[in-house]
């Protein structure tokens, strides 16, 4: 299982579970301290930015992945 982890891959996993976490954190922060509270547009807005990052986060993973099979070692 460490292995898993301290692989290349196993970090990017970490780091983008560790960003959803923090995402969703943000969201809970804001909509408590806004005095309007976060109004759909806006929460639409976040989400479809964060969205927009989790899909060029993956693609790069996937992309990483390709490269290093690919690689003879």
């Amino acid at each position: 299982m460490r292995d898993r982890l301290t692989s290349d891959l196993g970090v990017y996993a970490l780091s983008g579970l560790f960003s959803l976490v923090v995402f969703v954190l943000a969201l809970g922060i804001l909509s408590r301290t806004l005095p309007g509270g976060l109004a759909s547009r806006q929460l639409g807005g976040l989400i479809v930015g964060y969205l927009l990052f989790v899909g060029v986060y993956t693609t790069a993973w996937f992309i990483y992945t390709g490269i290093d099979s690919r690689e003879e070692v």
